[in-house]
């Protein structure tokens, strides 16, 4: 048996409402706190790095987010699931891996990073919005919107971006998206009742 197979096996598990509630919740909750940490403790120093506040715990967070996006690619049953979990994981671990490898330097090296990361999260995620249709994608137009406001506030401070302001827009950010899949695992929720009961 291959190991595309094996992996295969665990499609039912990669769609499971509950899983992805479970994710949507842990990534809302740790979104908000770190961008509420970045608000009242701008000062925080971690992985000795001074002057990025709590950026390198959202950093942290993205990275995890997008290596479970990976396995959400690995596990997919169709194509189009497969590549959309997969450039959204990849971008999310690049950003995430850029900005942890670079906190020995100056916050404003990746403010540009991240503002960039934070436009294109915002319009890919507004474009699959519209182009699926679902009766959810309020959350997720909601979400992407601000992601991309982050992102254009972050450019309007581009020659003194604080560390704590980037460590709170990238916290929102991950907050925003773990709401809008927590809002996905909810509708997902009442159309595999409806499929049970009809």
């Amino acid at each position: 048996m291959s190991l595309r197979a094996k992996f295969a096996q665990f499609e039912r598990f990669g769609t499971d409402w509950r899983r992805l509630l479970a994710r949507g919740l842990v990534m809302l909750f740790v979104g908000a706190v770190l961008a509420v940490a970045a608000l009242f403790n701008p000062d925080a120093v971690l992985m000795y790095a001074r002057g990025f506040s709590w950026l390198p715990a959202a950093a942290l967070m993205l990275l995890a987010v997008g290596l479970l996006e990976g396995f959400d690619a690995i596990i997919a049953k169709e194509q189009r699931d497969f590549f959309m979990h997969l450039q959204n994981g990849v971008l999310d671990v690049v950003v995430g891996g850029v900005i942890v490898l670079g906190i020995n330097f100056d916050p404003a090296r990746v403010s540009l990073l991240i503002a960039a990361f934070l436009m294109i999260k915002g319009i890919l995620r507004t474009i699959v919005a519209q182009a699926t249709q679902l009766p959810h994608k309020t959350s997720t137009m909601v979400g992407a919107g601000m992601s991309f406001l982050l992102g254009l506030l972050i450019l309007g401070q581009l020659q003194s971006p604080a560390g704590w302001f980037l460590a709170a827009c990238l916290s929102a950010e991950i907050a925003f998206r773990g709401w809008a899949l927590m809002m996905f695992a909810f509708w997902l929720r009442t159309q595999k009742r409806r499929e049970s009961a009809g």
